[in-house]
């Protein structure tokens, strides 16, 4: 598989995956919880977790910014999602992981964890997007599919992905004084209107500012 940067891998995730395991999910809310209990759900072997690890950093690797899918700390909340899936997701996941492995093997006679990064890559070529896979491929691209999602979902979601994003939600500005009047105006909005509308007149005075919702004192 051709490398891509994590913003390719944002932006080929499906929005179904984010919304259910991304940032602010009940999914990543409760697996935030459970992790503050001690606890840490099981679901991959020794030798599946391994080659995820492997293909999570394949898919979101380590650049010069920030770090890989495992550093991130992907790999463990992807296994917390993996460990409470159905039954035909934790089939797609477990076959397309064997798959990799006898793929490996019928080339290059070894396991995907033991195979060159080139070679790796060979292998996923062939599977990484649904619509480019030979037919017989498809259950194979079906798993890349999921596996991309769910790694980009994890990265995403975790602390390292929140900085990489410059995301500030949660953050107050005290300096924000809210949506410029250009932008606005097509809306047929105003903060004048606004304040005439919702702001009580105190007895005596001019009404005082109201920000609008959204915004912080």
């Amino acid at each position: 598989m051709s490398e891509i940067n994590r913003r390719e891998a944002l932006g080929a995730m499906g929005a179904a995956a984010f919304g259910a395991y991304g940032m602010g999910s009940p999914w990543r809310e409760r697996y935030d919880r459970l992790v503050a209990q001690g606890q840490q759900p099981v679901f991959f072997t020794d030798s599946e977790r391994a080659l995820v690890r492997v293909l999570a950093d394949m898919i979101i690797p380590r650049d010069e910014k920030t770090g890989s899918a495992t550093d991130a700390g992907a790999i463990a909340y992807m296994e917390f999602v993996l460990s409470e899936a159905n039954d035909r997701t934790k089939t797609i996941w477990r076959d397309g992981l064997r798959w990799l492995d006898e793929e490996s093997a019928r080339r290059f006679q070894g396991t995907f964890t033991a195979a060159a990064e080139a070679q790796r890559g060979q292998i996923l070529d062939d599977i990484a997007w649904p619509a480019r896979a030979a037919e017989a491929l498809r259950p194979q691209a079906e798993f890349m599919n999921r596996a991309r999602d769910l790694t980009a979902a994890a990265f995403f979601s975790s602390r390292m992905g929140v900085e990489d994003l410059g995301y500030l939600g949660g953050v107050v500005n005290p300096d924000w004084q809210g949506a410029p009047a250009e932008a606005l105006r097509p809306l047929d909005l105003s903060y004048d209107a606004w304040d005439r509308r919702y702001q009580p007149r105190p007895a005596g005075g001019a009404p005082a500012r109201r920000r609008p919702p959204g915004s912080h004192e």
